[in-house]
């Protein structure tokens, strides 16, 4: 993938649906060493700020992928990437005022205890 719009510090990607897919798919057929394999990707976008992807992969040879209904199969299966498991605790919220206070008493305490200063 070239990009002519690239500096020595940045590099700048615009990527339009069929590259995501095409990456997603990519990414989720070497994580799970798939090898040859046929399969079938799409958005969902329910218009409620959760965009996801639902994705399915079968043997090269099985065509009934081809014939799945991804939405279908959306409503029955649970999120199962790996940020799919984080707890709700874990997830910080940087905006959060209540959320800044705690990592910084975290952080003044990291520091007295190692006497460090970040």
């Amino acid at each position: 993938m070239k990009n002519k719009k690239n500096d020595k510090k940045h590099h700048y990607f615009k990527l339009n649906a069929d590259d995501i897919l095409e990456i997603v798919c990519h990414h989720l057929a070497d994580q799970e060493e798939l090898g040859t394999y046929n399969s079938k990707l799409t958005f969902i976008d329910e218009g409620n700020d959760d965009l996801r992807i639902v994705a399915a992969f079968g043997e090269l040879e099985d065509e009934s992928i081809t014939k799945l209904d991804l939405f279908k199969l959306d409503k029955e299966i649970d999120y199962n990437g790996d940020h799919a498991n984080i707890p709700e605790e874990c997830i910080l919220d940087p905006n959060n005022p209540e959320t800044r206070e705690k990592l910084k008493k975290i952080k003044e305490e990291i520091e007295k205890e190692l006497k460090i200063k970040f």
